[in-house]
């Protein structure tokens, strides 16, 4: 900032500032090698997934619609299997993404919409009920493995693929065939403490469910608080296929699958 015409510190300065030598020049700037950033290619596979991201943020109105699901129910079917066993299941427990997966596959069976995906020449119903679960790699990718006909697999079945796929995924083992053709997805954040997040479409998907952490809350149940393991999920959806009416519809239907999970165990 200048001095102002006529300022007493300015008067004073200025014979100093003429007598005084001009000042050396500055000493060039030195880079410290290990501050350099450095560039890393990414893999085919994260290409893919990078391109296939920018066309959705790009081409889908999406909307989202959260709702708050008590778990109670859900895990204390899970603590049954993991005490006797699920059929099948190899004396391995089906996890809560497992679940999720088999509860949203028996949720699209009745709610088409959210099985639909938007084309050039139409919206595009898909009969099958192949659920993409999204994988974070050991390198620090994301992949989505596809587990086909989720509707019509037994829970311990499904989780022993589901185990098997998301393992090959994590070490980069994956073929891109296991991770085409998905009519839904999933993105499950809540063994990271996430308590609730949104997640992208995919292309050629109509929507994707964002699950968040089961943490303790206190709700109101017939008038008195009680403590209960809450989890939120949150779906995106196309807007071009799917209203806000299909989507809280079909988030009803999860809800209940899940707080009344005998169907879950089949």
């Amino acid at each position: 900032m200048g001095a102002a015409p006529g300022d007493p510190t300015a008067a004073d300065a200025s014979p100093t500032a003429a007598a005084s030598p001009a000042a050396p020049p500055a000493a060039p700037a030195t880079t410290d090698p290990a501050g350099d950033p450095t560039l890393r290619v990414p893999s085919r596979i994260e290409r893919l997934v990078s391109d296939r991201m920018v066309q959705s943020r790009t081409e889908i109105p999406e909307f989202t619609v959260s709702v708050e699901i008590d778990m109670a129910a859900a895990l204390a079917l899970r603590g049954d299997l993991k005490a006797v066993g699920a059929p099948g299941g190899g004396g391995r427990t089906p996890s809560v993404n497992d679940l999720f997966v088999k509860a949203c596959a028996l949720a699209l069976v009745d709610h088409p919409r959210i099985r639909s995906a938007w084309t050039d020449d139409g919206v595009l119903q898909h009969e099958r009920i192949d659920v993409g679960v999204a994988v974070a790699t050991d390198d620090g990718g994301l992949v989505v493995p596809v587990v086909r006909g989720a509707d019509r697999t037994g829970l311990a079945v499904l989780a022993a693929t589901t185990r098997e796929l998301t393992g090959r995924a994590r070490k980069g083992r994956i073929t891109p065939a296991e991770m085409s053709g998905a009519t839904f997805s999933i993105s499950n954040l809540g063994a990271m403490g996430v308590s609730h997040f949104t997640a992208i479409i995919g292309p050629g998907q109509g929507a994707i469910l964002a699950v968040g952490a089961t943490l303790d809350r206190f709700v109101p149940v017939a008038g008195e608080p009680v403590l209960r393991p809450i989890c939120t999920v949150t779906l995106s959806s196309d807007h071009r296929v799917i209203y806000g009416a299909h989507a809280a519809a079909f988030l009803e239907r999860l809800r209940s699958i899940l707080e009344h999970p005998g169907a879950l165990a089949f």
